[in-house]
């Protein structure tokens, strides 16, 4: 990728100037309560700094926030549908934005957060609204730096209760994300021995979870068929 810390540092602060006008419209959106501050992780995160690193222009859709404090959506006239996610936060139908999830962490400071809870290092960096900037991880350095997809932690709370992503669900996300940054980015990352050990020691049942959970999560055909073949290469 011939990638060098100070290209990376460039293009955290590029992104991070283009991730502004939209923190702005969210917290509008969302109406926070005062002194509330705002982070943004996961896809839309990530894939900011990539566009910049690589000249693309990848639109992701998904908007993941953890707040400093726990807020009372339920008069908030912008948010026509509220749940549970899957993983223990709320998932907000917004008018303007479509689905927003908010990740009940509740924190001042997420850098704890997100370096060991998000579960790849691509993963591993966030925005700080009220800051104005892109915080990148250790983590995310190494997957920058050495092109590895690699299982850092599973998901878990504050308080210690796992929400941890079955094998199946891991290994179908590794591969999705190796795909498809090959093909946004022309990145060849590769899979970490982490990852792969999983893949070779999968058995039948947890085989059979992880094709249903491509089908369900992976997007369009093409994508879940792409999935599906990688992974059988790699069983052969």
């Amino acid at each position: 990728m011939g990638c060098c810390i100070e290209s990376f540092d460039t293009a955290i602060k590029a992104a991070a100037g283009k991730i502004i006008p939209l923190g702005n419209a969210v917290a509008n959106e969302l109406k926070f309560q005062p002194d509330t501050k705002l982070f943004f992780v996961g896809g839309l995160v990530r894939d900011h700094v990539l566009n910049e690193l690589f000249s693309k222009q990848y639109n992701s859709k998904d908007i993941d926030i953890i707040l400093s404090k726990k807020q009372d959506f339920t008069r908030n006239p912008n948010i026509t549908f509220m749940r549970q996610n899957s993983l223990g936060g709320v998932k907000l139908q917004t008018k303007n934005f479509g689905i927003i999830d908010v990740f009940q962490y509740y924190v001042d400071d997420p850098c704890f957060v997100v370096s060991d809870v998000f579960d790849f290092n691509c993963n591993a960096v966030y925005y700080s609204h009220n800051e104005k900037c892109i915080r990148p991880t250790p983590h995310f350095y190494n997957f920058i730096l050495n092109k590895t997809i690699d299982l850092e932690r599973v998901i878990y709370s504050p308080n210690g209760l796992e929400y941890s992503y079955p094998v199946s669900s891991l290994v179908s996300r590794a591969l999705k994300f190796q795909i498809e940054f090959r093909e946004r980015y022309n990145l060849n990352s590769r899979l970490s021995e982490n990852v792969l050990y999983m893949i070779y020691n999968m058995d039948k049942t947890q085989e059979q979870k992880m094709i249903e959970y491509t089908k369900s999560k992976a997007g369009s055909i093409d994508l879940q068929n792409k999935i599906l073949s990688e992974y059988q290469k790699l069983r052969c």
